[in-house]
């Protein structure tokens, strides 16, 4: 953006985010939440993220809801094609990307431990009960039924049962991130963690709900995708090992959180499958909403019948890299 500020003439660069009106991933969706959790987080300046400039809630001015945020130099790694596979992280020596790894952990954890009264109350929803574990599984109940929109979907619906009826105690409340992957990180030229991106799944919880999506989301990536990780990032053991130091306590329930995680990716593969169909790039009668990884992994967790991934799913993959998803 070039202007004029005090007799001269300035450039600065500058990023619009529209919300996708109509095809939202996420129940409630409101770009306002991304900027405000850009606002709440410059007043911690140890987790980094884009200053917030301005944020639109009128469609009128380009169509849809928009925000305005600063560029930040740096780079994401990427998830097409598979970071594990070619890009600019696997181009790096091996000691740097278990480092670039620890560091996105470090931040994580970091970002866990600040006092969520700090800035972002904005986050409680108290209709749908207190900060924590209720309020987090409350939402994800709802945006569950808003997004099968009254279709059974039998292992999912189990899956719900199961982790309402299952759900730990005394647990924290920390603000979190809500899609926690090294997709959504800038790293800076140095390799540090220049900023924390993309905020729609924001929320009070669990630490360990975020941590549980990194952790799937890697498997996603790599055991689920028939690829081995990339030589030089570290295992999962040193990843929860990582963040519980840096956590300052140690993780509890993990296998009850990657549940959880693959439940919320099922409702993500929900509604980009419907976006998808809507567009006329998937049929209607696909089978990904119910043979996906997310859903096989779930089965397998309850011991119900296996829904391994089929051409719909494939299809759904596609999808989302043309979109850039």
């Amino acid at each position: 953006m070039a202007y004029e500020a005090d007799g001269e003439h300035r450039e600065r660069a500058l990023v619009i985010r529209r919300q996708l009106a109509g095809t939202d991933l996420f129940l409630d969706a409101d770009i306002r939440l991304p900027h405000r959790m850009m606002e709440a987080l410059a007043l911690h300046p140890h987790i980094p993220a884009p200053r917030a400039l301005g944020v639109e809630p009128d469609p009128a001015p380009i169509g849809s809801p928009f925000l305005v945020m600063e560029a930040i130099e740096g780079r994401v790694v990427d998830q097409v094609p598979n970071y594990n596979v070619e890009g600019w992280l696997a181009d790096l020596p091996i000691e740097q990307r278990r480092e670039i790894w620890l560091r996105a952990i470090g931040t994580l954890a970091r970002l866990h431990r600040i006092d969520w009264r700090q800035g972002f109350s904005f986050l409680d929803d108290r209709q749908r009960g207190e900060p924590g574990i209720d309020q987090f599984l409350a939402w994800t109940r709802d945006w569950y039924i808003w997004a099968k929109a009254g279709r059974r979907l039998e292992v999912a619906d189990a899956a719900l049962d199961y982790l309402m009826a299952n759900k730990p105690r005394d647990t924290d409340v920390s603000v979190l991130w809500g899609d926690p992957t090294p997709a959504n990180m800038m790293f800076g030229p140095d390799l540090s963690v220049a900023a924390l991106i993309d905020f729609e799944m924001a929320s009070l919880g669990p630490g360990e709900a975020d941590l549980a999506w990194w952790l799937e989301a890697e498997e996603n990536f790599s055991t689920l995708s028939g690829v081995a990780r990339l030589e030089g990032l570290p295992s999962r053991a040193e990843i929860i090992a990582h963040y519980e130091a840096e956590r300052g306590r140690p993780v509890a329930d993990l296998d009850y959180y990657s549940m959880l995680a693959w439940f919320r990716m099922n409702i993500v593969g929900i509604r980009f499958s419907d976006r998808l169909v809507g567009e006329g790039r998937m049929p209607a009668g696909t089978d990904v909403l119910t043979n996906n990884p997310a859903t096989m992994l779930m089965a397998r967790k309850l011991g119900m019948p296996d829904a391994s991934p089929g051409e719909g799913f494939m299809a759904m993959v596609n999808g989302m890299a043309g979109a850039g998803a």
